[in-house]
């Protein structure tokens, strides 16, 4: 028989869905890391839910416990009197820019009696716990998420743990009354995503766990058939190269490299002449009078722009970078074709192709070590292994489609 919810013991199961023998690690200033929680369940007789509720909440702890976010995880809904309940179908944890440490979770799960008002309190509660932890994420710096919005997430969470912990005769914790907690090392997520089972009731076999699509819904199955022990609430944890939202300086990137390109153009045509061009793509005295100067200020921006990874933020610099020199270079045989075969060779090492060497390589990898730098991680450039940095950089194929795309314009 079915352990009843509310009873057993605690575990949490890893299920791993990648197949390739070589999967990539999430790996710190690299990747992203996003969390979704998918489902829940329990394992209560249909009148059981007739005048009770249930709830909970979720905290995500990263960097060391310099990062805490907290989501509310809304009242346990079945539709058509199915026992497991989708919790989102959206992220708890949009893409983050993961800084390193473990990862750890703390999920609460109790049932109280029924409220209307309560309800409502709870379901509001856990939209507005989702828009502070998005905006955490997306307002990052380099040195982390902004604290008015973490205090802003804990005291909402808070609110509802008290709600949940109000005495009387209907409340039930379903996970114990601290939460069901678990930590894991970074390299444990291996391929493009993993699962975790939070679970209280009769010990699993780990190797029997799956997660597959049963009608609209992806569920855990032990065996062959959906699990239906205890209580249990299912995360799906991400992997990802590429920052998949917009930044709001992209078009001022955009922008600059178009410039640059007109500026070739232009001193091939005779509209500017060599050394007006070659002004321009030096400092002015002041900071505000060149394509350089543009340059140096939108560096700034992505160096400090947290939400984008150290590795992706190095492209975006190293890219604009090497395009100035290859402008440099192009202006002074005062022809475009130069500055159209300098942008290939560097596409294509980006892509995986033939290595690039010279002054475009090295204009390359300072870019790169500058975004290292300001992140206050002490690489010089010649510490910095060129194949190293230009063979990562293929694991970013939309960004680098993008960049090509402007090249080729």
């Amino acid at each position: 028989m079915p352990t009843e919810a509310g009873k057993g013991e605690h575990h949490v199961y890893k299920i791993i869905t990648t197949t390739d023998p070589n999967p990539q690690k999430l790996t710190p200033r690299k990747h992203y890391l996003g969390v979704d929680a998918v489902a829940w369940f329990l394992n209560k007789k249909s009148s059981w839910f007739k005048d009770r509720m249930a709830s909970g909440t979720l905290q995500i702890t990263l960097s060391s416990g310099l990062e805490q976010y907290q989501a509310a995880l809304g009242t346990f809904e079945l539709k058509s009197g199915a026992k497991t309940a989708p919790v989102f179908e959206q992220p708890i944890l949009p893409d983050r820019n993961f800084l390193g440490g473990p990862i750890t979770f703390n999920a609460s799960l109790t049932a109280i009696q029924k409220n209307t008002v309560v309800a409502g309190l709870l379901k509001s509660a856990a939209g507005a716990s989702l828009g502070i932890v998005a905006g955490m994420v997306q307002t990052a710096s380099a040195t982390g998420t902004a604290k008015l919005l973490a205090a802003a997430g804990n005291e909402l969470v808070n609110g509802v743990k008290r709600v949940l912990s109000e005495t009387g005769e209907k409340r039930k914790p379903i996970f114990d009354f601290t939460g069901l907690q678990f930590s894991m090392q970074p390299g444990v997520l291996v391929g493009d995503e993993i699962f975790l089972l939070m679970h209280r009731g009769a010990p699993l076999d780990e190797k029997q766990l799956t997660v597959r699509r049963d009608g609209q819904l992806l569920l855990p199955f032990l065996g062959g058939s959906v699990l239906d022990d205890g209580a249990w609430l299912l995360l799906r944890l991400r992997r990802s190269d590429e920052y998949s939202g917009v930044r709001d300086w992209y078009e001022q990137a955009r922008t600059l490299r178009s410039n640059i390109e007109a500026l070739v153009s232009d001193v091939e045509s005779d509209a500017v002449s060599k050394e007006d061009a070659l002004k321009r793509l030096k400092p002015s005295g002041t900071g505000s009078a060149t394509l350089f100067d543009d340059f140096i200020k939108l560096r700034t921006i992505i160096q400090n722009d947290g939400v984008l990874s150290e590795r992706q933020a190095g492209l975006f610099v190293g890219e604009l970078n090497a395009r100035i020199v290859a402008a440099k270079q192009a202006i002074s045989v005062h022809t475009s074709a130069a500055f159209t075969e300098s942008s290939q060779r560097l596409g294509l090492a980006l892509s995986g192709g033939p290595p690039l060497t010279g002054t475009l390589a090295a204009a390359f990898i300072d870019g790169v070590a500058s975004v290292s730098l300001a992140r206050g991680r002490r690489l010089k450039p010649t510490k910095i292994r060129a194949a190293e940095v230009f063979s990562t950089m293929q694991f970013m194929p939309k960004t680098l489609r993008i960049l090509s795309g402007e090249r080729r314009r």
